[in-house]
């Protein structure tokens, strides 16, 4: 099929300064300069002009809102623990969670009152993306410290920068052409092609202690020190509102207050301790006899289901965390390179059904990648509805033996393995013949950002501020969560670069329908169900803990009444 390329024409770009967010009143200033920038090429003469909007606020610090009770640990129950801290190169999708409570960002997403979704200045009192002049400027929070006493300042920040660009964490790191720190409090990217994916490339990015680096990472204190890296296994020195006391491997991660922390009031808590516990009847058990406070991952539809029941709260997160099968297309000998075989997937899903069975209610069937209340949904997509013998007849084109026998990679907790047994029941169904390979939190996501997998994979993707940044870090040619089994098509290599360059908003949109549209033709994800971001704790827990989204979770505004 032919599709409309994104030609995009960029005559006015406009980069605009978000709106800081934090605690106490806030008073804000708004400076708009304008520039006039004319280009000639051959006998045409173009004209652009470029507005450039910083606004910046100030914050006054205030006691803790009425109602609000201070003190007390909280003790949540947690799936499983991070493979590495704090050095982001080797970093998954899933350990950066854990360590939320100490470390914190440049730029955090942010839930707005009106329903919209955006970006804000975090550890920065104020940014701003100058696409003609090609710099991204950070203006930095004064007298932030890290939790050893180190104080957060340009050369601080360059010095993570850096160190993301050499362990290859930094996406768009070859745009970058330097970083410039003109004074303590401002760090100054200068790149070479505009991409609206910067705020959350370069933006989102944590900043750890140089100082603490240095003092661990042996002789060697280069930014890629191998005695460093050993350190940063399970040690995080970042400017949250905890610190990170203790981490026991497979037990526990305890966090207690910083006592400096920049927002000061906050934290309200004295402390977090993550308990890890895989288990799901275990978990229950220890929430029912108030030995924990929350229940913030693991947690399946029917524990929501009978948890609310008996007076829990559950607390349904617009985020989500959709499931998909990938087969292994990257491999050229794979039996997953014939598309018939792809298609054949989908079509022997009953997704409505097997979605109301494991969901309880929770959960709503994907006919396409993206969600009906997200950037590129198409509602008159021609989608692969359940068809078994449609299924049925695409094997058989593909001239395989019968059943087909396939191995189905699925993380071993209670949701996961529910849904890859449904799985098994409707594909074996159609002609298949599936072995779960039922595999440890580590072995897993080494093999999904690692090794790749055999044959087929449940797993989820990220739902992220708006579904193109989505699309750029799960999908594209060069992705933060670089999923190794998955290929890339030759559309998204022409148009990958054509659409981080787009500004308007709707236009953004219009380029994600585009792309994902692109992947779900080539059935190279199968999306199954979305399973809502879900915490479940009693009720004298308080908190917005994925409000955000999942990359921000504002453990200092989490509180407990007495109990």
């Amino acid at each position: 099929m032919m599709k409309r390329p994104l030609f995009i024409v960029l005559a006015v770009l406009v980069a605009v300064g978000l709106i800081l967010s934090g605690c106490g009143e806030k008073t804000t200033t708004t400076t708009t300069t304008q520039t006039t920038t004319t280009q000639t090429t051959g006998t045409q003469t173009t004209t652009t002009q470029t507005t450039t909007t910083q606004t910046t606020s100030t914050q006054t610090t205030t006691p803790p809102p009425a109602g609000v009770v201070t003190g007390g640990i909280l003790k949540a129950i947690v799936t499983g623990g991070p493979a590495m801290m704090s050095y982001r190169g080797r970093m998954g999708p899933a350990d950066a969670t854990y360590t939320f409570p100490a470390s914190e960002y440049l730029v955090e997403p942010e839930l707005k009152a009106d329903g919209t979704r955006g970006w804000i200045p975090f550890l920065c009192e104020s940014y701003n993306i100058d696409p003609v002049g090609k710099t991204f400027t950070f203006n930095l929070r004064k007298g932030v410290k890290f939790s050893d006493g180190s104080e957060m300042t340009a050369s601080v920040v360059k010095w993570n920068f850096q160190q993301d660009i050499d362990n290859g964490w930094l996406q768009e790191a070859d745009k970058i052409t330097s970083i410039d720190t003109p004074d303590n409090y401002t760090v100054v990217i200068h790149f070479t092609v505009y991409s609206n994916q910067y705020e959350f490339n370069w933006g989102w990015t944590t900043i750890f202690s140089q100082a603490a680096w240095e003092a661990n990472a042996g002789t060697d204190k280069s930014t890629t020190s191998e005695e460093g890296i050993a350190w940063a296994v399970d040690h995080c020195v970042g400017t949250g509102p905890f610190i990170l006391k203790e981490y026991k491997r497979d037990v526990s991660m305890t966090f207690v207050k910083n006592p400096d922390y920049w927002q000061k009031g906050k934290p309200y808590l004295d402390g977090i301790e993550f308990l890890i516990i895989p288990e799901a009847t275990t978990a229950s058990a220890l929430l029912q006899a108030g030995d924990v406070d929350m229940w913030y991952q693991g947690s399946a539809a029917q524990d929501w289901e009978e948890l609310a029941g008996i007076g829990f709260k559950v607390q349904n997160f617009w985020p989500g965390l959709p499931m998909a099968i990938y087969p292994n297309t990257v491999d050229p000998k794979s039996k997953w390179q014939d598309i018939r075989l792809r298609q054949a997937l989908e079509y022997a899903l009953d997704k409505a059904t097997i979605a109301a069975a494991l969901g309880r209610g929770f959960y709503r069937p994907l006919a396409q990648l993206a969600p009906e209340t997200e950037w590129g949904y198409i509602p008159d997509l021609d989608v692969r509805e359940y068809n078994v013998e449609k299924a049925k007849a695409l094997i058989a084109e593909t001239g395989l033996p019968t059943p087909v026998p396939v191995t189905l990679l699925v993380m071993n907790n209670p949701a996961n393995v529910d849904g890859g047994e449904a799985i098994k029941q409707y594909l074996d169904a159609a002609g298949f013949d599936v072995t779960l390979d039922l595999a440890d939190p580590g072995r897993y996501y080494g093999s999904v950002f690692g090794t790749g997998w055999a044959d087929l994979v449940y797993m989820f993707y990220g739902m992220n501020n708006t579904n193109l940044e989505m699309y750029y870090s799960w999908f594209s040619v060069d992705p933060k969560s670089y999923l190794r089994g998955m290929m890339r098509t030759a559309y998204q290599v022409q148009e990958d670069a054509v659409a981080s360059l787009i500004f308007d908003k709707a236009e953004q949109a219009a380029a994600t329908a585009d792309l994902l549209k692109n992947i779900y033709e080539a059935a190279t994800v199968i999306p199954c169900w979305l399973p809502p971001a879900t915490v479940v704790a009693p009720t004298y827990v308080h908190h917005d803990t994925y409000k955000h989204g999942f990359i921000r979770q504002d453990w200092e505004n989490v509180w407990m009444d007495k109990h």
